[in-house]
């Protein structure tokens, strides 16, 4: 096992002291307030510690052709031929690694724990991550090669084929319980082998008796193969996002609002499923409301989920309610996919709350 050696120099964040954001007091002051009397975030902020990413990180290929055709929802393209791309471009992803570079650019403090191969430059990958300011302390090297994915995006939509490379081969052996002595959040995002489901075990045992707040952020892939173990993450959770697809998928429901009351019974204190340009559904101890999405011209959607749970990640940091919050994360969300690539141009918070201050809501 080799291990990266950045110990967060390269970020520029400062720790604060244990206070995990599922647990903190009332409402300080209002996104929106704050956005009126122009008041910088961190005057409204609760002291915390960092947070951890775990998942994947994904060289992401992403190519664009006007040859491209939808045909009964599947992506279709001539057989036997040869088609020239419209557009290919290159980006560094996967969910840990999308989540981190958002939540660390809009200023947390973010660590991830990942693997990149040491046959293709693996170490040149985590460059994204550091300059973006995420930790990649707990990165490590194995043999092999970097996961990739191939990107193909049709009218802003993607379909996705990837293989997981180095990413399969995380396992508990790369867990460091150290990172634990400096974090009070931990998400979970896609993790598929067997190697991957004994380090999220362990990292979920770890966690619990810490008391470090653990969000399940998963993949559509995680769960097709994964079922039973995503339900073991979800039950030890405090908070579970997901997509609406997912969430049926998951649960068996037909529709996303009886798919929703069901992931409550897990027993998280917050369910959130995002539905696209309709917004987020969120269900938590007290009510379940919908939150819509903003108008914007989409180019991109990739990483765009991700985003979406940074944002609400870093609002309540900063002692925000989940109505606020899922505002922020919808309008982090939102500045992500009029771009292309799920880690180009990624919004500080200043971008945000600039653009929360003129942002229009889609109709219901």
């Amino acid at each position: 096992m080799y291990t990266t050696e950045d110990d967060g120099q390269h970020s520029g964040k400062r720790e604060g002291s244990l206070r995990p954001f599922g647990r903190i007091g009332p409402l300080m002051l209002s996104i929106s307030r704050a956005i009126h009397i122009s008041m910088p975030f961190e005057e409204c902020s609760i002291s915390h510690k960092g947070v951890l990413v775990v998942g994947g990180i994904i060289v992401d290929l992403i190519a664009r052709s006007e040859k491209f055709k939808v045909v009964n929802d599947n992506l279709c393209f001539p057989f036997d031929s040869k088609i020239t791309l419209d557009q290919l471009s290159q980006d560094t992803g996967g969910s840990a690694h999308n989540l981190a570079t958002n939540l660390a650019e809009l200023g947390t403090t973010t660590y991830i724990l990942g693997s990149v191969g040491k046959e293709d430059h693996g170490e040149e990958y985590l460059r994204n991550l550091r300059i973006h300011g995420a930790i990649t302390k707990y990165v490590t090297l194995k043999e092999g090669l970097t996961g990739m994915s191939l990107v193909f995006l049709y009218n802003g939509e993607k379909t996705v084929l990837t293989s997981r490379g180095a990413n399969a081969l995380l396992g508990e052996e790369d867990l460091n319980p150290e990172v634990f002595d400096k974090i009070d959040t931990m998400v979970l995002t896609s993790l598929i082998s067997q190697e991957n489901m004994a380090l999220m075990k362990k990292a979920i045992e770890e966690a619990k008796k810490r008391g470090i707040y653990i969000i399940t952020n998963p993949s559509m892939s995680m769960v097709n193969h994964r079922p039973e173990e995503l339900k073991h993450a979800m039950h030890n959770s405090q908070v579970i996002i997901m997509n609406g697809k997912e969430s049926m998928l998951i649960t068996g429901e037909k529709d996303v609002d009886s798919a929703t009351k069901k992931l409550k019974d897990y027993g998280a204190e917050t369910v959130i499923v995002t539905l696209d340009v309709r917004g987020a559904l969120v269900l938590d101890n007290e009510r379940t409301f919908r939150v819509p999405s903003y108008k914007v011209k989409v180019v991109d959607t990739t990483g765009g989920g991700d985003s979406f749970t940074a944002g609400f990640i870093h609002a309540k940091y900063h002692g925000y309610s989940n109505e606020e919050a899922v505002k922020f994360a919808s309008a982090v969300a939102a500045l992500n996919i009029v771009t292309p690539g799920a880690s180009t141009d990624l919004p500080s918070e200043n971008d945000v709350v600039e653009f929360m201050k003129t942002a229009e809501f889609l109709e219901a």
